[in-house]
């Protein structure tokens, strides 16, 4: 992710990130983690993170503690991200073998262009 965009999250969530190795996906899905963070923030979630990623073509989210309903806001979101392309935010699903990505069509061609060279 941007580093921009990361500093919204250090700037609004302060201490969350602390102990983070920082966002390891790119900013297609930004909304999804802010939205994901502001519902946390709702239930009063204060334990921070350990990571942040994408792993099999999907959102993880490792949360250094966290409260039943506050897990079931963090699944909701790795689930969501099965459907929002990491790159762009557009609408997407999952491509690829070996190496996984969720991508939109758009992104997706990019990735089959960039093979071609």
């Amino acid at each position: 992710m941007k580093e921009e965009l990361e500093k919204k999250f250090y700037d609004e969530f302060p201490g969350w990130f602390a102990n983070c190795w920082g966002f390891e996906c790119s900013d297609g899905w930004f909304d999804l983690l802010w939205n994901m963070c502001v519902e946390l923030r709702k239930l009063g979630f204060d334990t921070g993170f350990a990571q942040i990623k994408e792993k099999f073509g999907t959102l993880r989210a490792y949360a250094n503690g966290a409260t039943d309903e506050q897990w079931k806001v963090i699944e909701k979101a790795e689930i969501d991200s099965e459907t929002i392309c990491e790159v762009c935010g557009a609408v997407g699903k999952l491509r690829g073998k070996g190496w996984v990505y969720l991508r939109c069509d758009k992104c997706w061609n990019e990735i089959l262009e960039g093979r071609k060279v």
